[in-house]
């Protein structure tokens, strides 16, 4: 008889349930594939750069093409493109590296969350300069041909009125919008997390901020990861959004590719049908784990959403 150490048990149990949850989720996707819903195309999924960003962006776009991907969303950071730097060459260069390819750029997501980036910011310089930060991130995204650009509300001080810095990110969102306009672009704007923000973290606060800017070239977009973590589900999103819920980050818990995490995606799915969206899904990876190998978990989740080339 052998007996195990608590450590050894922990570690068994701990893979049975990991294997328990894969199967319970591998025999979900059969269901919802056997139900007649219809499938994911790969003509609506976009893959992105920024965990490839220790890889070139020429391996970037050569690995989309071998993954059969037609769409991707360009992650505007360095190395591959640093938005605050970049020059009009460089903006064309890019572009015809991805006609090259013939993939199709459906939207330009500049680093805002690392970078010192804030259009809510109570300091003018910084709010100022973060403005112009996505002017110029509209002008080249209609350089690189791409129809929409994300952007997030910025933050307040945590230990000040909310309203104020509400305000300040609505003033500013106005002025994007008018730019937007004028180059023919859609800007869509994200929730994000209590710890990342706290100004938008629902459906209903991006309604709100939608209804208050009142532009058509502003419209909302649904990351999975912080939509889970306030509590809600596409559905409502759906319901609450209507026709301004212009595109999808879709992607497991803690931006893992689907299957890697604990969010019910296969409902998702089916909330995603039964709202007839036919809009973009972007895989957006967020992790240390896929650093060195991107590709794989790309692989892995076009498995696990039954999409093939």
């Amino acid at each position: 008889m052998v007996l195990l150490t608590e450590k050894a048990f922990r570690n068994a149990y701990n893979q049975v349930q990991t294997l328990l949850q894969r199967l319970y989720r591998y025999l979900t996707l059969i269901k919802w594939s056997d139900e007649g819903m219809r499938k994911l195309e790969l003509s609506q999924l976009a893959g992105m750069n920024e965990h490839f960003r220790r890889h070139s962006f020429e391996f970037f776009l050569d690995s989309m093409v071998r993954l059969g991907l037609k769409n991707i969303e360009l992650w505007a950071a360095s190395p591959h493109l640093y938005m605050e730097a970049v020059t009009l060459s460089e903006v064309r260069k890019i572009r015809k590296e991805i006609e090259k390819c013939q993939l199709q750029l459906i939207c330009v997501t500049p680093e805002q969350c690392i970078y010192p980036i804030n259009i809510a910011a109570k300091e003018q310089s910084v709010r100022n300069r973060s403005v112009n930060y996505f002017i110029k991130s509209l002008e080249v995204t209609k350089e690189l041909g791409a129809s929409m650009l994300q952007i997030v509300p910025g933050k307040g001080y945590y230990n000040e009125p909310v309203e104020e810095a509400w305000k300040r990110a609505r003033d500013s969102l106005e002025t994007i919008a008018k730019k937007a306009q004028e180059l023919d672009i859609t800007a869509v704007l994200e929730a994000l997390e209590l710890k990342e923000s706290n100004l938008i973290h629902h459906s209903t606060d991006l309604k709100r901020m939608l209804r208050e800017v009142d532009s058509a070239h502003l419209q909302a977009v649904i990351d999975t990861a912080p939509m889970a973590a306030a509590g809600e589900t596409l559905d409502q999103c759906f319901r609450e959004l209507g026709k301004d819920l212009r595109h999808l980050h879709f992607v497991d818990s803690g931006h893992l590719a689907p299957g890697d995490g604990n969010l019910p995606l296969i409902q998702y799915l089916h909330e995603i049908n039964d709202h007839d969206y036919q809009g973009f899904l972007t895989l957006e990876l967020v992790g240390s784990r896929y650093i060195t190998d991107p590709v794989k978990p790309l692989e892995n989740a076009l498995a696990y959403l039954g999409v093939r080339a």
